[in-house]
C-alpha cells in the first residue's frame, strides 16, 4: 500500500534555508512542503497550464498577485492561483513560513512575471 497519510512536523524541510520537499505525486498532481526563511522568497511566477494552491501552516508574509500587488497572509490562509495567475511570497516576518503547495495537472511549467525585478 502506498503512503497516503503524512505528518507535517516530520517532513518540514531542513532549517537554515528556503527549501522544498516533494510530499506526494501522482500522474495528475504534486504536493510540496515549503520552508521560506525570514527575508527570503518564493519569487512571483506563473504556471501557464497549472493550478497552484497554497495552504499556509506557519509564519506570515506578503503574497504577490502581480509584480507589485500583494496581501498580508498567515497561518490558515489558502491562496489559489489558476493557470496564468501571478503568485509568490516574501517572508517579511521573524519566523519561517511553512506552506503546502498542490500543483495540477502535470507536467509543471513556470514563467517569470513581467515587471518584477528578480535578483541577479
Amino acid at each position: 500500500m502506498s503512503k497516503r497519510v503524512f505528518n507535517t512536523s516530520e517532513m518540514v524541510p531542513s532549517k537554515g534555508s528556503t527549501s522544498r520537499t516533494v510530499v506526494f505525486w501522482s500522474q495528475i498532481h504534486e504536493v510540496h512542503l515549503w520552508r521560506v526563511t525570514p527575508g527570503e522568497w518564493i519569487y512571483p511566477h506563473t504556471h501557464p497550464h497549472n493550478d497552484d494552491i497554497w495552504y499556509i501552516i506557519q509564519g506570515k508574509g506578503e503574497y504577490y498577485f502581480t509584480a507589485r500587488e500583494k496581501k498580508r497572509v498567515g497561518p490558515g490562509d489558502i491562496a489559489v492561483a489558476i493557470p496564468g495567475d501571478v503568485h509568490g511570497i516574501f517572508n517579511s516576518g521573524s519566523e519561517d513560513i511553512v506552506l503546502y503547495s498542490v500543483l495540477s495537472p502535470l507536467p509543471i511549467e513556470m514563467d517569470a512575471v513581467p515587471g518584477f525585478e528578480y535578483p541577479e
